[in-house]
């Protein structure tokens, strides 16, 4: 793991690209700007790479708002999962359909082993807002994983927490975008940033779970058998 500052990320970007600080290229807010839109880029990335599992946290306790509805965190992106505890044991519920908000809402739709939950941004609160079905018995029965917002440097002491090849490609990806602007010849700094973008690709694939295979049913003579798919094209 390294932990590299802005103002380190900031100086090795200006060394990448090849530009001095002297009023004559690109400033340091512009620098700065640059490194945390390729951070949220590859912050995307890893998301998208390992479905959410990557940088999924725990929400802990949420404000309720009202019967059905809680308030999510500040930094709330993308909900990971929902379980609900019954008892001594969690419930995972199931995402409905937004359009079924009325009908949730009157029915009270769910039952003691099944639960349904969907999301909203409030506009006019400028938060998400989480709705589940039927309410559960306490707040902190409610257990949400989230991927939050991606990291964002403001201050030179501001500090990025993430492996040495990730913000490598942060910085060549943020060189490369001031190579364009200064029209300098960005081609050496894309081949290096496919690189370690490859790099870095196998090594999220290799941190993601093998998924589960799912059960299958196969029909023999007169009985009805499940087994699971072979493994590596085998019987």
């Amino acid at each position: 793991m390294a932990f590299k500052t802005l103002a380190q990320i900031r100086e090795m970007i200006r060394q990448r690209a090849d530009v001095e600080n002297n009023g004559n290229h690109t400033d340091d807010d512009e620098v700065d700007s640059l490194a945390n839109a390729s951070i949220e880029t590859l912050h995307s990335m890893l998301v998208d790479g390992t479905d959410g599992t990557l940088f999924a946290k725990n929400a802990g306790v949420l404000t309720k708002l009202g019967d059905n509805s809680y308030q999510l965190p500040s930094d709330f992106t993308q909900l990971v999962s929902l379980d609900i505890k019954s008892g001594s044991t969690y419930i995972r519920s199931h995402q409905a359909d937004p359009q079924d908000y009325a009908q949730l809402t009157l029915n009270n739709y769910g039952g003691q082993n099944h639960y349904s939950h969907l999301l909203r941004w409030n506009t006019a609160q400028g938060r998400g807002e989480l709705f589940i079905f039927p309410t559960p018995a306490n707040t902190s029965d409610v257990a949400v994983q989230y991927i939050p917002e991606p990291p964002f440097l403001s201050s030179d002491s501001d500090t990025l927490n993430w492996p040495t090849f990730w913000y490598q490609w942060v910085v060549l990806d943020a060189a490369v975008q001031i190579s364009i602007k200064e029209e300098s010849d960005p081609s050496g700094l894309m081949a290096e940033r496919q690189k370690i973008e490859k790099r870095v690709r196998d090594h999220i694939r290799s941190m993601t779970p093998t998924r589960v295979k799912q059960i299958r049913r196969v029909r023999r003579g007169y009985y009805d058998r499940f087994r699971l798919p072979p493994i590596n094209g085998g019987s």
